[in-house]
């Protein structure tokens, strides 16, 4: 899986949140797991689409997010990613509200 950020700029989200070259591999494999769970349940206007189809269209926020609220549960904050994932949640739902 490639996530939509180069290597130097997930370099560096690593060594902001100070994680270990393991913890930074265990972060990437957390957000693979979750969008591939998330595959598993697409809408069937999406049945079509593969994997990496889908994930090419990422948003470079949307990755650096998904980064951060994993990385942070392997720096070993768990709560600090709980309170900025749902934050993003509400953000997202308040964005739904404005929209329709």
């Amino acid at each position: 899986m490639k996530l939509p950020a180069d290597d130097t700029t997930l370099a560096s989200w690593s060594k902001l949140l100070g994680l270990t070259d393991e913890q930074t591999a265990s972060t990437l494999a957390e957000i693979e797991k979750t969008l591939r769970r998330g595959y598993e349940y697409r809408p069937d206007e999406l049945r079509d689409a593969t994997f990496d189809q889908l994930i090419s269209d990422m948003d470079q926020d949307e990755a650096a997010l998904m980064f951060l609220i994993s990385g942070l549960r392997q720096a070993g904050y768990p709560n600090a990613a709980y309170d900025i994932e749902v934050r993003g949640i509400l953000a997202t739902l308040n964005s739904l509200q404005h929209t329709g």
